[in-house]
């Protein structure tokens, strides 16, 4: 709420500092979002490796088995495909963003 100033005024480093907190108790929707801001600059500097480590925690969380956050398959798969933050893999790109579509996340369909 704070990132898009919903409820209130508009907080980029109050947001990037709670989801910091979340993401760092292992939460994957605060290891996205933060990932995401870190990658834009949003709230601080901007660092492609850090959000590249973040998106990585994120996608590869699991609940009963099944992949638990396709946001941070995708973004991480974009990611691997332009080589942010590390290398190109546009093999594990393929299939993080396959993984993502298959659970429904519009953007990688």
């Amino acid at each position: 709420m704070l990132l898009a100033g919903r409820g209130g005024p508009q907080d980029e480093v109050e947001a990037r500092r709670l989801d910091g907190l979340a993401a760092a108790q292992g939460y994957a929707c605060a290891q996205v979002n933060l990932g995401v801001m870190i990658q834009h600059g949003e709230g601080g500097g901007k660092d492609e490796v850090e959000a590249r480590r973040l998106l990585s925690l994120a996608a590869a969380q699991h609940n009963l088995g099944k992949p638990l956050h396709a946001s941070a398959q995708y973004y991480l798969g974009l990611m691997l495909r332009h080589g942010c933050g590390g290398p190109k893999d546009e093999a594990e790109a393929r299939r993080l963003v396959g993984l993502a579509a298959a659970q429904g996340f519009a953007k990688a369909q």
